[in-house]
């Protein structure tokens, strides 16, 4: 079964203030050129290639999520904006083109020890609101910077796991989660996803038309 592999860019000149983009201080071409690198163009890509793998009832598309596609960070905004989008794009794409032995999967990898956050790959947004320099946005920026070269992940260890994952033909899953960090994330936010649920369950549903309306 051939391997289409369509991955948006885990390191790239858009991706302003190192790898997040913040909301609070992009403009809107900076915005979107976060979007069309981490989301259009990846769509396009696939767009261009699903006609093919329809045609021969196979193929894979590998879509790059990561631990901001679960998670929003202080000064990260648009940048897991855009990851949310990938995620939520990977699981309705893999329902659209199932029934032609096509298959999707999110990677979505926590931080690898890559030159994601060297100092040297780092474009800045042009605007800065100095008010936020001693908040939170302030303190993530600063985290970044200690952060450099001490991310937990092995990149020789995932790149295994994500070749070996597409090696194996069948079972391919929705999500290749990457990284004990990204894995602590995303435990974190289901469980206070289902505490939230479980606390407001009388109101969400109280929000129905009563049996028999």
């Amino acid at each position: 079964m051939p391997f289409f592999p369509f991955i948006s860019a885990s390191k790239n000149a858009t991706e302003n203030d190192g790898t997040f983009v913040c909301l609070l201080f992009s403009s809107p071409k900076e915005t979107y050129d976060c979007f069309n690198t981490n989301v259009l163009g990846l769509l396009n890509a696939t767009r261009a290639v699903l006609p093919y793998m329809r045609a021969q009832r196979s193929g894979t598309v590998a879509l790059f999520g990561s631990l901001g596609s679960w998670s929003g960070a202080p000064g990260a905004g648009i940048y897991c904006a855009t990851k949310w989008a990938v995620s939520g794009l990977a699981e309705s794409l893999r329902l659209d083109v199932a029934d032609f032995g096509i298959r999707v999967c999110v990677i979505e990898p926590g931080y690898f020890r890559t030159g994601f956050l060297n100092a040297g790959a780092r474009v800045r947004t042009e605007r800065r609101i100095e008010d936020y320099e001693g908040s939170a946005v302030g303190k993530t920026r600063a985290m970044l910077d200690q952060y450099d070269e001490k991310q937990p992940g092995d990149l020789e260890k995932g790149a295994k796991v994500i070749v070996d994952c597409f090696e194996r033909g069948d079972g391919v899953p929705l999500r290749l989660v990457l990284g004990s960090d990204c894995r602590a994330a995303i435990e974190d936010k289901c469980r206070s996803t289902l505490e939230y649920l479980e606390e407001n369950k009388a109101v969400i549903d109280g929000t129905d038309y009563a049996e028999g309306e």
